[in-house]
């Protein structure tokens, strides 16, 4: 049977190592699944979780940093390019190379999303990915990071946006529910995204524009209804699992 993998993408600080770390032990503790954590963040300190496959064996931020004379910004760039440069070699590594052996492939991506996601690399790592198994996107958004409605908007339509630039189907994960500013914004992001709208203040252009991109978000957002969790709790996993499963339902299978 081919791998199911989950790519874990979203803003610096949304959440996305943690969740990797919690969904791996909730899916091998209540499910017994064999799950490979992958880990393809270069300036990642501390996991929390065992990854099967580390993209610091290659080269870390620092590393780069030091061997480039860049910053962390341009780093983080550089280190997308050498992903690509070495997708070869990650690819003949666990658990790329025996997909079958895995019932979920969890991919841990780089802080900086922008930096990995839009570009070039991105499309060679993903094209690759779907060749070994059914791939789909968790979009993990930071719930303590909306508190008005244009950063719910800001972050909903990167959603749409992700699912245009990488073709894949994305799963909206509203993470941090434990310390979330703004719950009624939220409920609404959740629960009808278009009713957004009607909560938006006099903010000059924002005010003008932001019907628009709800509209446009609400038409093009996916079948998936997001699901506001906590990497903290481990109940509420069962509701991560829950929306990948439906993913999985509509373009392959999950164990």
């Amino acid at each position: 049977m081919p791998a199911v993998n989950v790519v874990f993408v979203g803003p610096a600080g949304s959440g996305k190592t943690s969740l990797v770390k919690a969904y791996a032990e909730w899916c091998r503790k209540k499910l017994l699944l064999k799950v490979a954590p992958v880990n393809l963040d270069p300036g990642a300190e501390e996991l929390g979780y065992k990854p099967v496959f580390d993209i610091r064996k290659l080269f870390t931020l620092r590393d780069i940093m030091e061997r480039y004379n860049l910053g962390p910004n341009g780093a983080f760039i550089k280190a997308s390019d050498l992903i690509a440069e070495k997708i070869d070699v990650i690819f003949q590594n666990q658990p790329f190379l025996n997909p079958s052996k895995w019932d979920l492939i969890l991919i841990d991506t780089p802080g900086q999303m922008e930096a990995f996601l839009f570009r070039p690399a991105s499309n060679l790592f993903l094209s690759k990915l779907r060749n070994i198994g059914n791939t789909v996107i968790a979009y993990v958004i930071d719930a303590s990071a909306i508190s008005k409605v244009t950063d719910a908007v800001f972050l909903w339509f990167l959603y749409v946006l992700i699912q245009i630039k990488t073709g894949l189907l994305a799963v909206p994960i509203v993470n941090k529910r434990d310390i979330a500013m703004n719950i009624k914004l939220l409920k609404l992001l959740i629960e009808n995204p278009s009713k957004l709208i009607h909560e938006v203040e006099n903010e000059g252009l924002a005010t003008d524009i932001i019907p628009d991109l709800v509209e446009i978000a609400t038409k093009t957002k996916g079948p998936f209804r997001a699901v506001l969790i906590s990497a903290m709790e481990p109940n509420d996993m069962e509701q991560l699992h829950t929306i990948l499963h439906e993913a999985f339902c509509a373009c392959g299978d999950l164990t």
